[in-house]
């Protein structure tokens, strides 16, 4: 029998795969109707728990009863992989059922309908998924003694499997053949293994009735567990099962904020740490399978109770050291695609630090407190199904009020508080009913004392660490960590201040202040918006759709709140009714600290605020909107990707009236040339008619069902509004000249660089998958094939012709080269144009005459240089800035010719010029550097009188 003991065993670990394939599967499938919001995300997970429970109940309460439970088994499983195959298509029945309902139904109670969604979906084959290990456990459990063995063995496999499950599901199924497909190999798999189940139980028919034979004198003493517990020890254990349910949600919630705030949210990382936490309690299981100890199985549950307190506590000065460990394993790391396999190790590894052990502990209470509650072998699979009940009802709650309730209550370091109160309720309560207990009150409730003091040692002095842990985590610092945690929280420390800190259902939200008095908003630690270099895209994605609609614009919707600012500059122009979709409502309060730059967008009487997911929203919405504004978060974060889909586009273009825009924010950094046209590609198959503005970092895609046509009159009528002037001032834009200047595409441009290829939908969603790869690979040059560039020089854009009507004055050329130079790099071919049109407008404008230098500096153009900064060399003695870039001059030309046998010498007048401004002017770190580098060349001219340069000379170009 050991050959189909191990084989049938086998099946529950491939069962258990297939079981969190479904659950990442199918919840994707519910995001894309319920939204993934946190509200949704509970309602997904508990029907999904709730089913099973009321699977493993009602099944088994049969399994106790029939001949044969592996049979039973195999019928459970083609019954899954049979409703599985069919699920596509029962959602899109109930998904159309639910919208019909829910567009009646107020906000603040559409969680009905949803509720009841995702339980007509899910109930039946999550109920069937739950009969599973009863059915196994009351298979394999021929005596009271066995029942430990088996369900701690079972348990431990059933985990494992799923651990591996939602690994491949997350990490390879899902990004390689989409949901679709991925759920299909499920179900075949799922199929295939009742058919080996059911010609297991054909060939090998149990020899008598489960329960009927008495439990050998050996078998017992094996164990030495096979004693009936009191009631009081099973009430006991079953309450101490609905708080440990109840307790792993809670943690599984607050671990995934943390780890999301110090790895990243992306798709991956949240694979890894289900991963990780899945793996945990089965291995947990399976050390009680293998422990062949006699002990009480009611006092090994509460002192895994107390473990488990000691190790979260033990960790939690670990937890806020993570950001800064996980920062400096990454900046020891080569980022290329070889080494994309070793990132997702580190960040497993990570996973693991912080969920191993506390998991490892939960996977054995569960078990443990299962085998107590068991007290008779004909009714084990009864009362497993009850200890499954109560484990679930805890879970349930757990998830439901982790993450809807107490997360926005008490945040993060709350939650971790009410789960140590949990389990040391759960522990004390067990040592209170074991039957065994010492008489003396101290010495049976001793080890409580342990768990208390732990609480007391390890979290009173960590009050307040989760702003510190938001605080200090950088995605983008590509320049080394500091030496240390403590200087990592000192640099925190000195140069921001903390104005808003928050934990709500979806997101962490931090707003901080520089020393600059710029403001930054930061969402699971990573910055969604500032007032500083932000502002531009922020403004021109308010503003670009105002002023190019062919109409004024009065409703206009914008998918994400962020700061407040773009919504602020459409609230610029007249617009009767602005609705402003915000998955997180910490982000909308956090908004309202940018009340100075946003204009008091939040709180303006046209403004409406729905907290709720942008595609539940969208698929609701009453209003037909003249605009949408589409400025989610980057496309790595989990659940943004389908913001990007076909899918939403489409729903979008339901909700636009005939003359509708949509404008769509995508950026260029640690991004890909095959990303932005997946992008582009899956916008046009929707909108044909789409241009691309802004540069070099951040697009803006400006979309239409019908060719827009460019009026310059009515924009320069729009552009002349007061406030409107003043608003796009903010962003060096004071004319049509400087807004077409903007242009990067014209609609045939973005075309061409679209292409043809693959389209993201939400059933393949490629975006979700490929923009971690690039968001770890951080390439920061991201070609788009910019027209401003051209061979032509961008004759298809709307500002070739409007050049012709109305030619660029000097003062225009300064304010375009003013508004390039904020976020071009100074090599940048296009900064050089503008530097060059405006010399070419103001040839006597020492200004305009530095911006050419500076350019062609920047570009080893040391002969045009040259030829623009020598005649002026007397008149710019007296400014410090032209003599910094003369210095950058000289050193360049003497790098130039200097060799071993040539030594560079007669520069000692160039130094001096230099000390001289540096003098005057020490807190110029520009010059501080030109005189560095010339120092470096000849250093002996620089022992003149003087301050010392102390900034390093950068090396020979």
């Amino acid at each position: 029998m050991g050959f189909p003991k191990n084989l049938v065993s086998s099946f529950l670990f491939l069962s258990g795969a297939t079981a969190l394939v479904y659950e990442l599967v199918w919840s994707k499938y519910l995001a894309n109707v319920l939204g993934n919001s946190g509200q949704a995300h509970s309602v997904v997970l508990a029907t999904f728990m709730g089913g099973l429970a009321l699977g493993a109940y009602v099944f088994g309460r049969t399994a106790d009863r029939v001949k044969n439970p592996l049979a039973m088994y195999g019928l459970l499983e083609l019954g899954v992989g049979l409703y599985a195959l069919l699920f596509p298509s029962v959602l899109q029945v109930l998904s159309a059922a639910y919208l019909s309902v829910a567009v009646k139904v107020p906000d603040g109670v559409r969680v009905v309908p949803k509720l009841g969604l995702a339980a007509l979906s899910l109930v039946v084959p999550t109920m069937l998924m739950g009969g599973t290990l009863p059915a196994l456990v009351r298979h394999f459990s021929a005596s009271l003694a066995h029942v430990r063995r088996e369900l701690a063995r079972l348990y431990a496999v059933n985990s494992l499997g799923a651990a591996l499950g939602v690994f491949l599901a997350g990490v390879s199924l899902v990004p390689a053949l989409g949901l679709s497909l991925s759920a299909k190999l499920a179900a075949s798999l799922n199929i295939l293994l009742a058919l080996g189940a059911l010609a297991l139980a054909r060939k090998h028919p149990p020899a008598l009735t489960q329960g009927q034979g008495a439990p050998a004198d050996g078998a017992a003493a094996e164990d030495g567990d096979s004693l009936s517990y009191p009631h009081a020890a099973v009430r006991a254990a079953l309450l101490g099962v609905a708080l440990s349910g109840f307790t792993s949600m809670l943690y599984q919630v607050t671990w995934i904020r943390l780890l999301s705030i110090v790895l990243g949210a992306s798709t991956y990382a949240f694979t890894l740490i289900l991963t990780a936490f899945i793996l945990g309690i089965g291995l947990g299981s399976f050390w009680l399978m293998t422990r062949k100890g006699r002990g009480d199985l009611l006092r090994l549950f509460a002192w895994l109770q107390v473990a488990l307190v000691a190790s979260v506590c033990m960790a939690l000065p670990l937890y806020v050291r993570l950001p800064y460990l996980f920062r400096k394993a990454q900046f020891m790391m080569n980022r290329s695609l070889d080494t994309w396999p070793y990132f997702q190790f580190l960040t497993f590894a990570f996973c693991c630090v912080v969920l191993l052990v506390p998991t490892f502990f939960m996977g054995a209470a569960f078990p443990a407190a299962a085998r107590v509650a068991t007290a008779k072998v004909a009714e084990v699979g009864r009362q497993l199904g009850g200890v499954y009940l109560w484990n679930t009802v805890g879970t349930i709650t757990g998830a439901a009020l982790g993450g809807l309730v107490l997360m926005p209550w008490w945040g993060m370091e709350g939650n971790f508080i009410a789960g140590l109160v949990g389990h040391l309720v759960a522990a004390g309560v067990a040592f209170a009913a074991v039957p065994s207990r010492p008489a003396q009150p101290v010495r049976a409730f001793w080890p409580l004392g342990i768990g208390v003091a732990c609480g007391l040692l390890f979290l009173l002095p960590m009050r307040g660490w989760a702003v510190a842990l938001s605080g200090i985590t950088s995605f983008r610092m590509r320049e080394a960590p500091p030496e240390t945690y403590a200087a990592a929280v000192s640099s925190f420390e000195r140069s921001i201040q903390p104005l808003f800190y928050q934990d709500d259902t979806f997101a962490t939200v931090l707003v901080g202040e520089l020393k600059n008095g710029h403001r930054f908003m930061k969402l699971n630690g990573k910055v969604d918006a500032s007032s500083g270099l932000d502002m531009e895209t922020q403004i021109l994605l308010g503003q670009l759709g105002m002023l190019l609609h062919p109409r004024p614009p009065e409703n206009v919707l914008i998918v994400g709140a962020g700061s407040g600012v773009t919504a602020g500059s459409v609230l610029a122009h007249p617009v009767k009714r602005l609705d402003m979709v915000e998955i997180s409502p910490a982000v909308v309060e956090a908004a309202r600290l940018f009340k100075a730059f946003n204009r008091n967008a939040v709180d303006d009487p046209r403004t409406h605020v729905h907290i709720d997911d942008a595609k539940t929203f969208m698929a609701l919405a009453p209003l037909q909107y003249d605009l949408v504004i589409s400025e989610p978060s980057n496309p790595w974060v989990a659940g943004v990707s389908g913001l990007f889909s076909r899918d939403f586009f489409r729903t979008v273009d339901q909700h636009l009236t005939d003359d509708g825009i949509l404008v769509q924010w995508i950026h260029t950094y640690e991004s890909s040339e095959e990303i932005l046209k997946l992008v582009m590609r899956t916008l046009r198959e929707t909108f044909p008619y789409a241009t691309t503005w802004l540069g070099p970092t951040d697009l803006i895609l400006v979309a239409s069902r019908k060719p827009l046509t460019f009026d310059a009159r009515q924009v320069a009528e729009r552009m002349a509004l007061p406030e409107v002037r003043e608003d796009l001032a903010r962003a060096d834009i004071h004319d049509v000249f400087g807004l077409l200047a903007k242009q990067v595409h014209s609609d045939a441009g973005q075309g061409e660089f679209a292409g043809a290829g693959p389209i993201n939908t939400d059933d393949r969603n490629l975006l979700e998958y490929a923009a971690p790869v690039a968001f770890f690979l951080q390439n920061q040059e991201t070609r788009v094939h910019d027209e401003r560039r051209g061979p032509d020089g961008g004759s298809r854009l709307w500002i070739h012709r409007y050049l012709q009507e109305h030619p660029p004055t000097a003062q225009q050329a300064a304010a375009l080269y003013r508004n390039l130079d904020r976020n071009h790099a100074l090599n940048d071919p296009l900064l050089r144009g503008a530097a060059a049109l405006w010399f070419s407008l103001a040839p006597d404008s020492l200004e305009a005459r530095l911006a050419l230098a500076n350019t062609t500096l920047a570009q080893k153009d040391l002969a045009l240089a040259e030829s623009v900064l020598a005649p002026a060399l007397d008149q710019g003695r007296e400014d410090r800035h032209f003599v910094s870039a003369w210095l950058r001059l000289v050193t360049a030309r003497a790098w130039a010719s200097r060799t071993a046998w040539t030594p560079v010498s007669g520069l000692s007048e160039a130094v001096a010029l230099g000390q001289q401004h540096l003098r005057a002017h020490p807190e110029d770190s520009e010059l501080t550097k030109a005189l560095a580098a010339l120092c470096e060349v000849v250093p002996q001219d620089c022992n003149a009188p003087g301050p010392t340069p102390t900034v390093a000379a950068p090396g020979a170009p």
